[in-house]
């Protein structure tokens, strides 16, 4: 169609390529045994998939929405677990920092998360607070230089593997006093919770996060305090565009298949 430039065309070829040479022999046996290979990262890295609407002063390649939707069908169509668990990294993470860092904060993160050095994950979900994120407890105070998290996320794609986790908290006793903090995997007090069972997209990786006075430099929250509501909701938009490119890659893939099938088998002395 028109939309699509030559850019477009060269990302998706380069996906569909990667999955079908990376992704398919080993999905089967990671999704049985729900394992995951954490070189997938720095290989979608060295290809560019992580940084797709990032600006590349910071390693990224700012295709825009089209180009990310377009990588997450090609992924989903072979692999939608790391389809999902790169949609996390890099939409609800690595596009977050992006939009909503500081100067510093960007040249501190972005680089090793669009790389893959580093995998990503956002702390949103709550075991009492999933549509109504408002209703988030896990809660931030000041001391010092420093914030104390404590509280517990939970359904958090990439919560086993993750390295830097961009954390919604409250900060206030108001209903939209609600603070982002960029939250390294070692800073004290964090914890990674179980990993849970799930019916499908088994080999994306699933858990809680913990935070036992967990202790997070002042300098890691993201803007304002208290002032996260506008850009959470706004930012969740990129997520649900491109997860619908999973879909529709698990749509065409199920097609393809089902067609195949149907020519090859035979009953009643013909093909089906």
């Amino acid at each position: 169609m028109w939309f699509f430039t030559e850019e477009h065309r060269l990302l998706e070829k380069s996906a569909r390529d990667f999955a079908q040479s990376v992704l398919a022999p080993k999905i089967e046996h990671l999704d049985e045994t729900e394992g995951y290979d954490k070189s997938y990262f720095t290989k979608m890295g060295e290809l560019g998939f992580l940084g797709v609407t990032t600006p590349d002063e910071y390693g990224g390649t700012q295709m825009g929405c089209v180009a990310a939707t377009l990588l997450m069908e090609e992924l989903g169509a072979v692999d939608a677990s790391t389809a999902l668990s790169a949609l996390a990294h890099s939409y609800l993470t690595v596009n977050n920092i992006a939009t909503n860092a500081s100067p510093a904060q960007k040249r501190k993160y972005l680089p090793g998360l669009i790389s893959g050095e580093h995998i990503g994950g956002m702390g949103m979900t709550e075991p009492g607070a999933g549509s109504d994120a408002l209703a988030m407890r896990t809660r931030a105070v000041k001391k010092g230089d420093k914030y104390v998290l404590n509280g517990t996320k939970m359904f958090i794609t990439n919560a086993v593997i993750g390295d830097v986790f961009y954390v919604y908290a409250r900060t206030g006793d108001g209903k939209k006093d609600i603070s982002t903090f960029i939250v390294e995997s070692k800073f004290p007090g964090f914890k990674m919770g179980k990993k849970l069972k799930k019916m499908g997209m088994r080999a994306s990786p699933t858990g809680e996060l913990i935070f036992d006075n967990c202790e997070v430099p002042a300098e890691n929250l993201v803007g304002e305090e208290g002032g996260s509501i506008a850009h959470m909701l706004k930012n969740l938009d990129i997520e649900r565009i491109t997860i619908s490119g999973i879909s529709l890659g698990i749509a065409r893939a199920s097609i393809e298949t089902a067609v195949k099938y149907a020519k090859d088998r035979s009953q009643f002395g013909k093909p089906i």
